[in-house]
């Protein structure tokens, strides 16, 4: 790698990790689209946290699934405002991959732009 190239990383802080964050998250409200179904709830830290569950079962292999978690880590980088204080937990419903990349982040973009509003 390119000693001047600049990888953005979502910080640990924006992560949910805790198995009690993400069992509070599913019982909030719920968006959903053929490609995903998010869960969004206010939280009571000072920014917005990003949590994933992407399974073996919608995704069998290791590769597909991760990078279907840097897409989806992307976009709510890109496209959500930390300073909304909530916790979103994303539910990958369908096989994200290369081929398909472009519908899926568009997808995406447009649940977290319902959420924000």
């Amino acid at each position: 790698m390119p000693s001047n190239a600049l990888i953005q990383t979502l910080s640990l802080s924006r992560r949910i990790r805790q198995r009690i964050d993400f069992e509070q998250a599913f019982r909030a409200q719920r968006f959903t689209n053929k490609w995903y179904i998010i869960y969004v709830r206010k939280n009571e830290y000072d920014c917005s946290r990003l949590g994933l569950v992407i399974s073996k079962k919608t995704m069998a292999k290791a590769v597909t699934r991760n990078f279907a978690k840097r897409l989806v880590r992307e976009v709510f980088r890109c496209n959500f405002s930390a300073e909304q204080s909530l916790d979103v937990v994303v539910r990958a419903r369908r096989q994200i991959g290369q081929e398909n990349s472009a519908e899926g982040r568009l997808a995406l973009a447009q649940l977290l732009l319902a959420v924000q509003t």
